[in-house]
C-alpha cells in the first residue's frame, strides 16, 4: 500500500516505518498523519510483523506539526483533529512493541509520537522537547509522566525546553544513546531480538504494561498473574525451555 510521506519496509519479522517529508523537516501535516494512522492499522493485520521501528532521517526525526496545518484547521476542525487522534492512538494501540529510533530534532508533536513508542533509541544528535506551550497549545502529558515521572513531565511540558540526547537518557526518556551512524541499526537489533520471542506472549505483555499503571497494586498483580496463568505450561513455553536446556547440556 502507498502512504503519503511515509515509507514502510519489512525486514524479516520487523517493519521499519520511516517519516519521509525531508523538505519540511518531517513536519506532520494531515496527509502524513492519515498515513501514520493507516500504516499502523495495516501493520496490526500483518501477523508476520512482530515489532516495528518508527524513525525519520539521520538529520531529523520529526519537527512537530506543520504550523500551516494547525493555523488552517479553522472552524471545521473536528474531522481534522480526528485524523490526529487516530494517528496517535493507532501508534499507542499497536499490539506489538514499537521502538522509536530518533536522530536530530523530535519536537512538539514529533516528541509526542516518539513518546508513544515502547522503547526509544537516540543518536547523539537527538534534540527533544515539547514546545507546544510556546504557541498557546496544550502538550501531551500522558504517557510522558509514566515514563519520566510527574515532576519532570511538568517541567518538560511547562517550560517548552529542548533537551539533548544525554540529558534525555539521564531522565529515562531515552533508553540508549548511540553515534548517528549506528543508532538505527541498534534499534533494529533490539527489534529483531524482541521479534524473536513468542508473538502471543509479547502481545499480552505489552497489553498489560499499558493497562496496569492505572490500577491499584492488588488489581495489577491479579491482572499479571492472570496473564501468567494463560501462558505457563503452553506448548510454546515447553518447546523454548527444552531447547534452552538442551543447548546448556551440549555446552557441558
Amino acid at each position: 500500500m502507498k502512504y503519503k510521506n511515509l515509507l514502510i519496509e519489512k525486514e524479516g519479522n520487523i517493519a521499519l516505518v520511516k517519516i519521509d517529508r525531508p523538505e519540511l523537516k518531517n513536519a506532520l501535516n494531515l496527509p502524513l498523519l492519515e498515513s501514520l494512522g493507516n500504516a499502523f492499522a495495516d501493520l496490526e493485520k500483518d501477523t508476520e510483523v512482530n515489532a516495528v521501528v518508527l524513525t525519520g532521517s539521520d538529520e531529523v526525526f520529526c519537527a512537530g506539526f506543520d504550523m500551516n496545518t494547525l493555523m488552517d484547521l479553522g472552524q471545521e476542525k473536528m474531522p481534522k483533529v480526528d485524523i490526529i487522534e487516530r494517528a496517535f492512538l493507532n501508534i499507542l494501540r499497536y499490539p506489538m512493541p514499537v521502538i522509536a529510533a530518533v536522530s536530530g530534532p523530535a519536537i512538539a508533536a514529533g516528541f509526542d509520537i516518539m513518546v508513544l513508542a515502547d522503547i526509544r533509541i537516540f543518536s547523539e544528535t537527538a534534540r527533544v522537547g515539547q514546545s507546544e506551550i510556546r504557541w498557546a497549545v496544550t502538550p501531551l502529558n500522558d504517557p510522558l509522566w509514566k515514563i519520566i515521572g510527574m515532576g519532570r513531565a511538568k517541567e518538560v511540558t511547562m517550560t517548552g525546553r529542548i533537551y539533548g540526547a544525554e540529558e534525555a537518557r539521564e531522565m529515562a526518556l531515552a533508553n540508549y544513546v548511540y553515534p548517528v551512524d549506528s543508532y538505527l541499526e541498534e534499534a533494529k537489533k533490539i527489534a529483531r531480538k524482541i521479534a524473536s520471542f513468542d508473538r502471543t506472549a509479547q502481545k499480552a505483555n505489552k497489553d498489560q504494561t499499558n493497562r496496569i499503571p492505572g490500577m491499584d497494586t492488588e488489581a495489577a498483580i491479579r491482572t499479571q498473574i492472570w496473564g501468567f496463568r494463560n501462558f505457563v505450561g503452553s506448548d510454546e513455553m515447553i518447546r523454548r525451555m527444552s531447547e534452552f536446556l538442551n543447548e546448556g547440556k551440549k555446552k557441558q
